[in-house]
């Protein structure tokens, strides 16, 4: 089951958890997916420009602005297509955070594939975001995508208005060398 939780109703182990179940799956996903073994991996931070660049223009998460209520693609060039990861990649998304004093954002939903045709997860996050004033929650449980996935990530918003910065929790998963040696 995917649903949302607010940092103000975690503690730090919790939150240290959720970010090394995230790096676990991650982990487990490469091992599969590249047949390497654990030691030939990396994890980092996910970068917008440096690994989403299909959606982002800058190393900032932000989104275009929306003309009116309904889904949109994430990243800030209004690209259908989000991303598609590198044959040597696994990207696991366990964070939303929307820094906006008054978010638009209601709900985020991680799909794949160039049409969205299949849904991973999909979050409601206007309840913990709005209500309790928190401006990140966590995913209950990691969204992992493979290697060579198409990432068709979106958000909806409740109405239009400015751009949205709306960004992501995501360690990349990788062989050693690729940018990190």
């Amino acid at each position: 089951m995917s649903y949302a939780i607010p940092t103000n109703e975690l503690t730090l182990t919790d939150i240290k958890g959720f970010k090394l179940a995230a790096i676990e799956a991650g982990i487990a996903r490469a091992v599969e997916k590249l047949g390497v073994s654990r030691g030939e991996l990396v994890t980092r931070e996910a970068h917008p420009l440096t690994d989403f660049a299909a959606a982002y223009t800058t190393e900032y998460y932000i989104t275009t602005a929306p003309a009116a209520a309904g889904w949109l693609a994430v990243g800030d060039v209004g690209a259908a297509v989000f991303a598609v990861l590198p044959v040597g990649e696994v990207a696991v998304f366990y964070k939303i955070a929307d820094a906006m004093a008054n978010p638009l954002c209601t709900a985020v939903r991680f799909r794949v594939g160039a049409t969205g045709a299949s849904t991973k997860a999909s979050f409601f996050v206007q309840l913990p975001l709005d209500i309790k004033l928190e401006s990140e929650v966590y995913l209950s449980e990691p969204v992992v995508y493979d290697p060579q996935d198409t990432l068709f990530i979106q958000w909806y918003a409740r109405l239009g208005g400015a751009a949205e910065e709306l960004s992501f929790g995501c360690f990349i998963v990788e062989k050693v060398g690729a940018v990190i040696s």
